[in-house]
């Protein structure tokens, strides 16, 4: 015998279960964007979506505008995270080869040339290794 889930307990309470078994995770690295959305893109990293906040962060971080996945589902159903940053970056500095994402007041290390690959990042900025190393550090991308 089966039973519809959502008999026993509600079409919305069903839904919502189910919602939280999905891992959002595979999504990580994806520019997502919605039908509806007026233009939002979002940046799909650590299961969240992450508005981007402008055009300009957007040319800073990524390497162009190609592949960005249109979904009004992930939009709407994957959790949010804060927007990145006005002006985020990636850098590297003059002494290590270790890259980094500079936004929301901190640096998240990109650890392989996959991550940047599915990220689509752009090519780092070097600044001054005392400069980076100044950032307070934040969770790995990826």
């Amino acid at each position: 015998m089966t039973i519809d889930i959502s008999e026993k307990m509600g079409a919305d309470t069903a839904q919502a279960l189910l919602a939280g078994t999905v891992n959002w995770k595979q999504y990580d690295g994806s520019r997502i964007a919605s039908n509806a959305g007026g233009g939002a893109v979002y940046l799909a990293m650590w299961g969240q979506l992450f508005p981007i906040p402008d055009g300009e962060t957007f040319n800073t971080v990524f390497n162009n505008w190609n592949d960005i996945i249109i979904s009004d589902y992930l939009v709407s159903e994957m959790p949010r995270g804060p927007a990145l940053s006005s002006g985020s970056f990636t850098a590297v500095s003059v002494t290590s080869p270790a890259q980094y994402l500079v936004t929301l007041g901190k640096k998240l290390w990109i650890p392989d040339p996959a991550t940047v690959t599915r990220f689509n990042f752009r090519g780092p900025v070097t600044i001054p290794h005392l400069a980076l190393d100044y950032i307070p550090t934040g969770a790995n991308v990826g």
